[in-house]
This record gives C-alpha cells, structure tokens and sequence, in this order.
C-alpha cells in the first residue's frame, strides 16, 4: 500500500484527560513547526454533572496555543446497559463527523502502550486470535454511519501513562481525572489494576505486551494475504448483491482464517465468528449441503459453495423477530452490508425483501445469480408498505434508491463503521 502524506489538516480528541491533554501540547508543538491547522474536539457524554465544566475547560487549555476547540453534545436517551460500548459508538460518531464536516483530514486519537497492553490482556482472555491480538493499530480508517472513512491515527501508542504523566508535569499541565477509571465495575479497570500488580512482580509488562501486539499484526499482515492468495485459487468471486462462492473448498489453517472473514463480511454481524466454528460450518457445507453461523447461510449449489445472509435472520425465526423496514431519509447502513441512499422525493423504507422477493421480480428472477433463497436477505426498498424495488440488483432500476454493497469492504476488514 502506498504510504500516506502527513495531513496538513488534523482533528485531535481531548476528552481533559491527561493521555489526551498531552497529545494535545503535543499536537500544538506540531503545528507550530510545520504549519499545521489543528481543532480539538471535546465529547461531553452528558453521563456526569461535572462534564460540561470539564469539557469548557479543555477549551481553556487551547487558547493558549489559537487552537480551535468544538463541543460535540451526546443528546436523547442514554441507555441503562451497556452505557460504555454506546458512549464509544456515539464519541466516534461525533467526532468523525464533526471533523469531516471541517475538512480534517485525519482525526488523531490519545491511546498509548498501556491501553494496548489492556487491550491485549482482554483479548487474550477472551481467547483471541492472532487478528484479535494485533490489538490496538497505529493507523486505522472509521467512518460514520455511511459516511467517508476517515483517517485515524495513534501517535502515543509508543508511550505508557507513566511517559504522559511525566511530560505534563514537565510542562507544568494540569488534566482531568475521570472518576470512571477507578471504577472497578468495568473490565478495563479491574484489568488496569491486575496488570499492575503483575508488572510489580515482574511476571509481565506494558513493553512486552506490546512487543506481542506489534509481532501479531506482521503475522496477521501475512496471514491474510495466505487467505487472499487462497480465495484466489479457489476462484473465489464477490457477487455485486452481497453474497461470496468458491469453486471448492480445502482444510487448512488459510481456510479456516478466510471462512471466518467471509462468513463475518456477508452475515452482517458486529464481531467475526472463531476460525475453528467457521471452519467447522464451511465442512458440514460441503459434506451436507448447507450450514448456518453468525447470521451467515453457507450452501453447496450449482457446482459451488455459496456465502450470504440466513435469510430468517432477516424474515424472523422462532426467538428472532423479523427486521422492519427502517425509512430512508438519507443514507443510510442497513444490515451492516449496505448503505442505501434514496434518490427520489417519495418517502420510502428499507426493509428485507423476504418471501415477496420472488412475486415482485417475476421473470427477473431468472437472472438472479445465486442461490434463489438469497433474494430474501436483500435490501428490498418499500413505499407505503408495499415493494417498489430492488437496488442490490444488477438488472433492477435503481429510481427510488440505491445500494452500495459493503461485503467487500467488511471481507476486507481496513474500515470501522459507527452508526
């Protein structure tokens, strides 16, 4: 891949605290040198009383240095579980948008050696594999919703919390300390904590952690590129609706690594399945003729093996209910595996074909190339609850909307969507 040219234009996170507040001098050092136009962009949560003031605060710190600094407000509802892993979504959201909107080329973030570290512990724990364990990267690209991606880079990943804490107090920087990061009620607290303790007795550390991480992400460069050349050969085509075949199938540690990334890039879900429970659904595929996982159909068909969404994920199955058509006001991701733009005046919907698919494409339904069960996955466009059209289809017309298919992209793994 070709190497990227330093951005000119750089959004950088300051949430006040002191990874950073750090990261924003540093950043301000920066711009003096080269040039550069940086705006800091602070999320305030809205999850405590003190966050506005926190938030107002930062602001004070950029002054200084003519730093430009946003407020970004998460408004509605927050919700009663899970308040971290949604304040992540909403946070990045805010931020993408923001910073595209004022034309940032890339959106800089604090994390440093020790949130690797955690990070590594967590996955490790969780049994990860050598894609999990790569961990934090030093470069990455998130998009919002069915925006552009953008670049996100990590420039402290080299430096611990003890390398931060001593260059602000170098610099005479005060910080915020969010009452949070005590809280052992989560993971990467109780985690945070445990490492300590292990470091003091010199069983583990933050360098060594992320020695691991940096030789995973070489290896799974290599992994993947095995599972490429092994899709390759095994004529591996990606079908413009959505849906992934092979010619045939082998064991193989490349098989079971590309059968997790096929079934994760048509089967919508958030996370990949293990490579040992994909490589085990591709073989009863191709031994019986069909298998489910991860919300992924597999089946054996017309001379080879086919990849797309289990149709009653979509349509409802007992303990899953149906998905409903969601309206199309602008564009929007649906499924994880499209993003579907409207492209008229008339107020439409999206929503699974389902078992209207057949009825409403007639004769058309010859030209589908694919299993004829896959007709029912696909993003059916609704106006008034009835189907008026088709846009994953080739052949279709695309007048009330369109959909770009993003199973490539997911296949491929390089883009983080936030809705």
């Amino acid at each position: 891949m070709k190497a990227l040219s330093p951005p000119r234009r750089l959004a950088v996170a300051v949430s006040g605290g002191r990874d950073s507040v750090a990261l924003l001098l540093l950043c301000a050092a920066y711009a003096r040198q080269n040039g550069s136009e940086i705006t800091a962009y602070t999320v305030d949560h809205g999850l405590r009383p003190a966050s506005a003031g926190e938030a107002s605060r930062v602001g004070g710190w950029c002054e200084p240095f003519g730093i430009k600094h946003v407020i970004l407000l998460w408004k509605g509802e927050k919700p009663n579980t899970g308040v971290q892993a949604a304040a992540r979504e909403a946070r990045y959201s805010l931020l993408i948008e923001a910073a595209q909107a004022d034309g940032c080329e890339a959106l800089l973030t604090a994390h440093t050696a020790d949130d690797q570290a955690e990070t590594v512990f967590m996955r490790l724990a969780r049994g990860a594999g050598v894609a999990g364990l790569s961990a934090i990267p030093k470069e990455s690209f998130f998009a919002a919703g069915a925006g552009e991606p953008l670049r996100v880079l990590r420039p402290l990943l080299e430096f611990t919390r003890k390398d931060v804490t001593s260059f602000l107090e170098k610099q005479g920087q005060s910080f915020v300390d969010d009452p949070s990061n005590d809280d052992p009620a989560f993971e990467r607290v109780r985690v945070r904590a445990l490492l300590a303790a292990l470091e003091e007795q010199e069983f583990v550390s933050i360098e060594k952690l992320c020695m691991t991480a940096d030789k995973l992400a070489l290896a799974d460069a290599v992994l993947c590129a095995q599972e490429d050349s092994l899709f390759d050969a095994l004529g591996g085509c990606f079908h413009s609706w959505g849906g992934v075949s092979v010619s045939d199938w082998q064991a193989g540690r490349a098989a079971s690594g590309l059968a997790r990334r096929i079934i994760h890039a048509v089967g919508g879900g958030e996370y990949p399945p293990g490579e040992d429970k994909a490589a085990a659904a591709v073989f009863q595929a191709a031994n019986t003729g069909s298998a489910t996982l991860a919300g992924a159909l597999v089946k054996k068909w017309n001379g080879r093996l086919w990849f797309f969404r289990e149709p009653s994920a979509l349509t409802g199955r007992e303990g899953v209910p149906a998905l409903s058509p969601a309206p199309v006001t602008k564009p929007r991701v649906w499924d994880r595996r499209f993003i579907v733009e409207r492209q008229s005046a008339t107020s439409i919907a999206v929503g699974p074909m389902g078992e209207m698919a057949a009825e409403f494409l007639g004769p058309r339904t010859g030209l589908f190339q694919g299993p004829r069960e896959a007709l029912s996955s696909l993003p059916g466009i609704y106006a008034a609850g009835k189907l008026i059209g088709a846009p994953a289809l080739p052949f279709m017309g695309r007048s009330a909307a369109s959909a770009r298919c993003l199973v490539t992209e997911r296949y491929q793994g390089g883009i983080v969507r936030f809705s």
